[in-house]
């Protein structure tokens, strides 16, 4: 079963090597280890099951609503089937649940990654007029 934890300084080397491993990530030079440390953003931190972490979290506040923003481990490190089981049991319930206790509208995340795109579509999320965004809006 799949938790939550905070991200901590201890997290570093693993996220600096998950970002060097990523296509989507190891070119940004704003996407750092340090930006997924827990108290930055309005809320940041690690997905965890058994075997240990599978992605890093960090939502940042945008208006109404909450921008996401993920590094995942790298599938070398981290099965697809780990990542959505921990994602489906711990992560995404955490940033709903995160997102309509401080009364956001809803999440809001950028991709062009067709898997990703594909399983944020059955989780409910959105394209929105934005150019490669996607949103769940929350309903009541």
């Amino acid at each position: 079963m799949a938790h939550i934890a905070p991200t901590t300084r201890d997290d570093f080397i693993r996220i600096q090597e998950w970002i060097s491993k990523d296509p989507w990530h190891r070119d940004d030079p704003y996407w750092v280890p340090e930006g997924l440390y827990t108290g930055n953003g309005a809320l940041s931190f690690c997905v965890l099951d058994t075997e240990g972490p599978l992605c890093y979290v960090r939502l940042d506040f945008e208006g109404e609503m909450l921008r996401l923003a993920t590094q995942f481990g790298p599938e070398e490190e981290v099965s697809r089937k780990r990542l959505v089981a921990g994602l489906l049991s711990a992560g995404i319930p955490a940033i709903i649940e995160f997102g309509k206790s401080k009364g956001y509208q809803g999440i809001v995340f950028e991709t062009v990654s067709p898997s990703l795109i594909a399983f944020m579509e059955k989780q409910g999320f959105l394209k929105t007029a934005n150019e490669n965004d996607y949103a769940l809006v929350f309903r009541g």
